[in-house]
């Protein structure tokens, strides 16, 4: 897992402060522990402490908020992660990934003077809008009673949380691992728990939703941020990168470009079959991993005759369509 973002399309944010805070980490051999005793805010944070706090397998809101809690830089955020064992690829593509969740003022958080990572207190989506999670042995313990779905919804409700906080609360209640669940099925739950907590989240009951859980963002992305990065009039290359940093499949990125009036609703069944055709085949430098999800790289190229042949993985010799016309 990555910090990821919604919002991408700004290439000069913080550009006044990345002159100081992509100085602060030292070589990939210095241990995280002797970096953040260089420009932390003195909290004794070791090695073994990042691993631990890493493997309850934080979302990206929680990683931003511990970074912030101690005073981090990007180096120092991007040498945690990776300590952790979420480096990801690669450190630029890391840090790309830190600095586009950073950019989107939604996401509640902005690079100061010194390039150290803060709360914006003005996030429409900050802590001060939505419920405290409930602590993962709480939530273990109440469904060690075996609730029904009925009391689920209600200990929910009654604990003020959003769909997509309901979301996380089913997955770690039923010990789900978040990565491994599969694209359609948080779809699904994220439609299913607004449906029984009331929420608006477009398109009422039969498809066109314009906001869905985003696993890598740790909450849903709202239609007001979608209508944003579509008024661009993005390449179906872009929506690609988009949705698989946002952790998305074909069929959400499907409802909220019906949703949004994007695509027509008699369209959306040649629509979809155009995007799964587009992924299998890697054309546009994107593809679907095992669990669904839209993610850089893979395809397939068809090998042999129109009549004969058949399909083998897309290698970087094949190229795509965008390198075809770079």
């Amino acid at each position: 897992m990555s910090i990821s973002s919604v919002q991408n399309t700004s290439n000069s944010t913080n550009s006044a402060a990345k002159g100081t805070k992509n100085t602060a980490a030292g070589g990939s051999g210095t241990s995280f522990a002797d970096t953040l005793a260089q420009v932390g805010n003195g909290t004794p944070y070791s090695d073994a402490d990042v691993r631990a706090f890493f493997a309850g397998k934080p979302t990206a809101q929680q990683i931003a908020d511990k970074a912030a809690t101690l005073g981090l830089t990007e180096d120092q955020i991007a040498q945690a992660m990776t300590v952790g064992g979420y480096g990801g690829d690669s450190a630029a593509a890391l840090k790309t990934q830190i600095d586009s969740f950073v950019a989107n003022s939604g996401n509640g958080y902005a690079w100061d003077s010194g390039g150290v990572l803060k709360t914006a207190k003005s996030s429409v989506q900050g802590a001060s809008t939505e419920k405290a999670m409930p602590a993962a042995a709480d939530i273990k313990a109440f469904y060690a009673t075996c609730p029904t779905d009925a009391q689920v919804t209600a200990k929910v409700k009654s604990l003020g949380l959003n769909a997509a906080q309901m979301v996380q609360f089913q997955a770690t209640g039923i010990g789900m691992n978040m990565s491994q669940i599969s694209a359609p099925v948080l779809e699904s739950m994220y439609v299913d728990a607004a449906n029984r907590l009331g929420s608006d989240i477009g398109g009422g009951k039969n498809g066109a939703w314009t906001s869905y859980f985003s696993p890598t963002l740790g909450r849903a992305v709202t239609k007001s941020e979608m209508q944003s990065f579509f008024s661009t009039n993005p390449s179906q290359s872009k929506i690609f990168q988009k949705a698989s940093e946002l952790g998305l499949g074909v069929g959400a990125v499907n409802n909220m470009m019906i949703g949004l009036g994007i695509t027509k609703a008699e369209s959306m069944n040649s629509a979809y079959g155009a995007m799964d055709t587009a992924l299998y085949q890697g054309t546009d430098g994107y593809s679907l991993d095992q669990y669904g999800h839209i993610v850089a790289g893979g395809g397939h190229v068809w090998v042999g005759t129109a009549d004969s042949g058949s399909w083998r993985p897309r290698t970087a010799a094949d190229g795509t369509n965008l390198t075809a016309t770079a």
